[in-house]
């Protein structure tokens, strides 16, 4: 098995907390003692390897608040990139990571800002880049806050996704799994130019995928939970979660 690398998109202001007096950019927010980009990236490195790690982060989040060596301090190894402004989409600021990715090989997009534990993911991460383009990562849901991912009849395939749409109880959970990030990015000029979205969402392009015949799978978190906004944070016990997801 070639293990994953992983890209973190973290270049976004962060609004819905600048707004409430959070002066940190929002992956360096403590929860817990801890950045929320930590937890988002330990939920993924205790549940399978990585051989490379790739930030994305905002310029002036390096030169106003180090987030550049704020990761490093934690990951000595990682790569940081960092863009002077900020994109029009996750799936844009996704697409400067695997751009920075030094080998070939499977790759999962997680975003900074949730935590999760997914038995038998390495499972999934195998077939990677063989059988499957792609897979991702959905808890049990119905708020329309989040994209959500359909299978087909026979409940084996991700057959379309959408975005702050209730189209199945399967809401994507913000880790997606490419299996070969080339034939990804030739996808990627396409999907800017067919997006239905305002925002280049992670989701969409996984329905250009679908439709140019990738098989993606589904892997389900048994443990999930997101602090993406100031009430999913405030609603996040993280002392009794870090021992849900086996981190003593």
């Amino acid at each position: 098995m070639t293990p994953l690398a992983m890209v973190m998109p973290m270049a976004g202001r962060g609004s819905r907390f600048a707004k409430l007096g959070f002066d940190l950019p929002k992956p360096l927010i403590p929860l817990h003692g801890k950045p929320f980009f930590w937890w988002a990236t330990e939920s993924l490195r205790r549940q399978t390897p990585l051989r490379e790690m790739v930030f994305v982060v905002l310029q002036e989040h390096c030169d106003a608040f180090g987030i550049d060596k704020t990761v490093l301090g934690f990951y000595p190894d990682a790569r940081i990139v960092a863009i002077p402004e900020v994109t029009a989409g996750a799936a844009e600021t996704a697409m400067v990571g695997l751009r920075a990715i030094s080998q070939d090989g499977p790759v999962a997009i997680n975003d900074c800002d949730h935590a999760f534990a997914c038995e038998g993911l390495d499972a999934v991460v195998s077939r990677l880049g063989g059988e499957l383009g792609g897979a991702l990562m959905c808890f049990s849901s119905d708020n329309p806050a989040y994209s959500y991912a359909q299978l087909d009849e026979a409940g084996e395939r991700v057959a379309r996704t959408a975005e702050k749409q209730v189209i199945s109880p399967n809401a994507i959970g913000g880790c997606y799994f490419i299996g070969r990030p080339r034939s990804f990015e030739a996808l990627y000029d396409d999907y800017v130019k067919s997006c239905p979205y305002q925002e280049l969402f992670m989701s969409g392009i996984f329905n250009l995928m679908i439709e140019r015949g990738e098989n993606i799978a589904m892997v389900k978190a048994g443990l999930h939970r997101s602090f993406g906004t100031p009430d999913e944070m405030e609603q996040m016990d993280a002392q009794r979660f870090a021992p849900l997801l086996g981190w003593g």
